[in-house]
């Protein structure tokens, strides 16, 4: 098995050697496309802009701000040990760079995580010597896995559509998963699935977000946010992928919703698309607000007489104070946008704080969550998006009938007793950097 991974690692080498112009070519479209940084696009080609803590180095890598929340729990009980080691946290995207700045602990080292190829991990690699290496959720690349030392998926998942493209290719899925000394799976399907591709050491201990606090609230933002929709009862579209907003702000207008005194705060995924968002709303014959154009008092010349029909999000890091302005939350990536799965969004959010939950048929990225979530009422789960606004407007004509009453809209999030893996990951980490 060994001569046959070194074989397919220096067949994949050869081919990025060979296709370095286009991988150079796709980092420059990125930069143009403002998906990149400029500033730090040095750090993709693995090139170090911090220096080295000295002493053992722990090295995570989450892919984006999901990954880099789920995170934070495991960073806390690390971090509270004395003579805990060095961490480096590595992302992919601007957001999850931003939020990085925000969210992590004094001394965690965050960087850009290099392209996918040999030559961008070389200086990475001799820079940090990171004695082992966590990867969230199933980023799995091959220069990237090669890269981690001792490596341990954490909160590991693999969807039903995932592991059926991964039996076609099974070496694909041994080769990789052959460097993995421990996979934390978040459910029992998704330890089987990575068992029947070859992971060693398996097991279902869930996900470290069940671990994490609820997301803070800026009491001054939720003032603001009640002020500029006068009282209205809101409905949060939160973490909404491309083609999800169309088919809200259709039910929502086909509903004449804005005309019955319901507000609509829509919360991008990517907040680079908020301008993109606030069109479409607008193109509806709706009256749009950006958060931060309303927040450094520009939009104050809204009249609260006249509040906004709907407002969109795009700034990263409120999303507790989104949820705390709502009266009923619906999770975005469950409604098919555009036709594609993308597993649905983080439901735990909004019921640690207590808000009701609404979300579309595809949860697979919390599929272990849902009956939990449903059994404490916490969440309904909805066939499309004319079913989910069904399941929130009773919500919402509550909310505007007894707006005092409003806290008896909460979901019972009291009912809720899940303990993560967050111990057990800082234990491993502990035991290997001690």
């Amino acid at each position: 098995m060994r001569v046959f991974r070194l074989f397919l690692l220096g067949l994949y080498r050869l081919l990025a050697l060979v296709l370095t112009p286009l991988w150079l070519a796709v980092l420059l479209v990125r930069v143009v496309q403002g998906k990149e940084d400029p500033r730090r696009v040095m750090e993709r080609l693995g090139w170090p802009t911090c220096r080295r803590p000295p002493g053992p180095l722990v090295w995570f890598h989450a892919a984006s701000v999901g990954e880099l929340n789920s995170l934070l729990p495991v960073l806390r009980e690390l971090r509270g040990r004395a003579g805990a080691p060095g961490v480096l946290i590595t992302t992919v995207t601007r957001t999850s760079a931003t939020l990085a700045a925000r969210v992590l602990p004094a001394g965690v080292i965050h960087q850009f995580v290099p392209i996918d190829h040999w030559l961008a991990f070389l200086p990475f690699r001799w820079h940090w010597r990171p004695r082992l290496g966590l990867l969230s959720e199933a980023e799995l690349w091959p220069e990237l896995v090669e890269a981690m030392p001792h490596l341990q998926l954490i909160n590991a998942r693999m969807s039903e559509r995932s592991f059926r493209r991964h039996q076609r290719f099974p070496w694909y899925a041994g080769w990789l998963l052959s460097r993995v000394e421990v996979c934390l799976a978040q459910s029992q399907a998704d330890a089987v699935r990575f068992g029947r591709l070859g992971a060693r050491d398996v097991r279902a201990v869930g996900s470290t977000k069940l671990d994490a606090a609820p997301p803070p609230v800026d009491a001054g933002h939720l003032q603001r946010l009640q002020q500029l929709f006068a009282g209205r009862p809101v409905l949060v579209l939160a973490s909404s992928h491309p083609g999800e907003e169309q088919q809200w702000l259709r039910a929502w207008c086909g509903g004449n919703l804005a005309g019955r005194g319901f507000g609509l705060l829509l919360v991008p995924r990517h907040p680079q698309r908020a301008g993109e968002v606030a069109d479409l709303v607008r193109s509806c014959g709706l009256v749009a607000t950006l958060w931060s154009e309303w927040a450094s008092g520009a939009g104050a010349s809204v009249p609260t007489a006249s509040p906004a029909d709907v407002l969109v999000a795009d700034v990263i890091g409120e999303m507790g104070t989104w949820i705390a302005a709502a009266t009923v939350v619906v999770m975005g990536g469950s409604f098919y946008p555009l036709g594609q799965p993308h597993g649905g969004q983080n439901p735990l959010e909004p019921a640690a704080l207590g808000r009701p939950v609404v979300c579309g048929p595809d949860m697979a990225n919390f599929s272990d969550l849902i009956d939990p979530l449903v059994a404490a009422g916490c969440l309904q789960q909805c066939a499309d998006v004319d079913g989910a606004l069904a399941a929130a407007l009773p919500l919402l004509e509550q909310a505007a009938a007894a707006p005092l009453a409003a806290r008896a809209l909460q979901a019972p999030s009291a009912r809720l007793r899940w303990q993560g893996p967050s111990t057990l990951v800082a234990e491993l980490v502990w035991a290997r950097c001690r």
